[in-house]
């Protein structure tokens, strides 16, 4: 970053904000200034040098960095979006996270609702709203959903746009022992800090209801629409940050701490991850894809990176290009498990453990391959084409895992591929379908964990493939395409799928969407 020269009267309201900070004992980095000061947000970035002033009359500047030259123009496209940012810092202790939340939202009728998903059970965090202000007014807000949303009405007069800001304190201690798998989604596990859903999130509004469903521990936690991010971040200068979107500057401060300037849209979420990590990366399908492990986790590191790059180019190619210049792959604390995150992948530290021929071994069908595969595609389905987890599950998550089967059949050949449909859906979905077999298209809370398991992930695969076999390969790519391409940062729904579907084929496929679906 280079240091620009600031105006005289602006450097001095600056100023004298800071003092009135400092005299009432209120400090909160960046964005933070605007509760005491009322300052444009812009002004108090470039002014404070966390963003340098960019000679372009472009709104969307620093948005496109995170785009690939061919998407930049999704940023208008898909919108109006609502745009976030979000200043935050990590205090002494390590274990309170204090920041600020300015939330521009388009068009927002007579009330908003955020969601605080650290509150969730799934999280086991704690965040807590502390100031809420409306188009620079203080408000009131109403708790819903046992603490873990709030409602905000809006005043009669509210224009087409409105800007929310919220102060918020958030707990980030370790949530080990959810279950007997003992992971980590949220907060701290050893030197790992993991952040999904931190920030105060607008929730779904469908109809005239909002989504505030607390999933079970077996279903994914984050619904979010598309919206814009910028992220101030400053962590402790030991912890290198991985996040969502790019990282535009790095700057290390004065107390020892390092604050991280990222930005990214349209994102289905801002999520960060943060430890001593080192890193290995190549390029693929125009972006930067980086594997990042903990120290003597190498080995394991580079074959994660060898699938993630392989599997971004056959979906690419398959799917649809995907948009973004950066696609990161981390080692985390989620055991054997992996989780997906708008840009973002999360692989369980379980599978980069041993030496080089451990390694390895852990990439064959059941490990690293299997599970970067499978995480990879979740960036076509859930990333860019969102859907309501909670009610329907099984339509990212049954796609996302027959996706792999693509990339066996690609990567491994035609044997390897129908081994894994064998070994990991139709001998598990043939067990067990006289006790557990059932509708497919319910919510996750209506699954048991074994039932989750045989009916989101292997019998909605197998409602793929059998689409596919109706269809034939030609026709069945086109459906995914033509999918992918018109929902791009949308929510959908399986009624979206299943029209499109049979518009482009011209085929009914209600007989088969009842005999595996419903």
């Amino acid at each position: 970053m280079f240091n620009r020269p600031t105006h005289p009267a602006t450097s001095f309201r600056l100023a004298s904000c800071i003092l009135r900070l400092l005299a009432t004992g209120y400090w909160l980095l960046t964005t933070g200034f605007l509760t005491a000061c009322s300052l444009d947000p812009e002004t108090v970035l470039m002014e404070t040098g966390l963003i340098t002033p960019t000679p372009t009359r472009d709104p969307f500047f620093h948005y496109r960095a995170a785009l690939q030259p061919w998407a930049r123009g999704d940023v208008e496209a898909a919108g109006p979006l609502p745009s976030y940012h979000i200043s935050a810092t990590l205090d002494e202790t390590g274990q309170t996270l204090q920041g600020l939340a300015q939330v521009t939202v388009p068009a927002p009728g007579a009330e908003v609702v955020f969601r605080l998903y650290p509150n969730l059970p799934n999280y086991g965090g704690a965040s807590r709203i502390t100031t809420v202000r409306v188009n620079n007014s203080p408000a009131d807000v109403t708790s819903l959903a046992d603490r873990a949303a709030i409602r905000l009405p809006l005043p009669a007069a509210t224009t087409a746009l409105i800007t929310i800001d919220l102060a918020f304190v958030i707990e980030v201690s370790g949530q080990r022992g959810l279950d007997e798998a003992n992971y980590t989604l949220f907060g701290w596990d050893g030197p790992i800090l993991t952040l999904p859903g931190f920030y105060p999130t607008l929730a779904v509004r469908q109809g005239s209801e909002w989504t505030l469903d607390s999933p079970p521990a077996h279903g994914d936690v984050l619904y979010n629409e598309a919206a814009l991010y910028q992220l101030d971040l400053t962590l402790p200068r030991d912890l290198v940050v991985v996040a969502s979107g790019v990282t535009l500057n790095v700057i290390d401060n004065p107390n020892g701490s390092r604050t991280w300037q990222i930005v990214g849209g349209p994102l289905r979420d801002m999520t960060v991850i943060a430890g001593p990590f080192q890193a290995v990366s190549e390029n693929a399908a125009g972006a930067t894809v980086t594997s990042y492990y903990l120290p003597g986790h190498e080995a394991a590191a580079r074959i994660v990176l060898a699938h993630a790059t392989a599997s971004l180019r056959l979906y690419s190619d398959t799917f649809g290009f995907y948009p973004y210049t950066e696609l990161d792959v981390v080692e985390a604390p989620l055991n054997f498990r992996g989780m997906e995150y708008s840009g973002l992948v999360l692989i369980g530290e379980d599978l980069y453990k041993g030496d080089q021929r451990e390694a390895a071994a852990v990439s064959s069908r059941d490990g690293l391959a299997f599970l970067v595969a499978h995480e990879v595609a979740h960036q076509w389905w859930y990333g860019v084409v969102g859907n309501n987890p909670y009610q329907h599950p099984w339509l990212d998550e049954g796609l996302t895992e027959y996706s792999t089967f693509d990339y066996y059949r690609s990567v491994f050949g035609e044997n390897e591929a129908q081994r894994l449909m064998t070994a990991r859906w139709l001998i598990p979905f043939d067990s067990a379908a006289g006790s557990l077999d059932g509708m497919v298209d319910r919510p996750a809370a209506a699954f048991d964990p074994a039932s989750y398991e045989l009916l989101v992930y292997a019998k909605a695969a197998l409602f793929f493939n059998a689409l596919r076999e109706q269809l034939g390969e030609v026709m069945y790519r086109q459906v995914l395409q033509t999918y992918y391409l018109e929902n791009r940062y949308k929510v959908v729904t399986p009624q979206t799928f299943l029209v499109t579907a049979q518009r482009v084929s011209g085929e009914n496929l209600n007989p088969l969407a009842e005999a595996w679906l419903r």
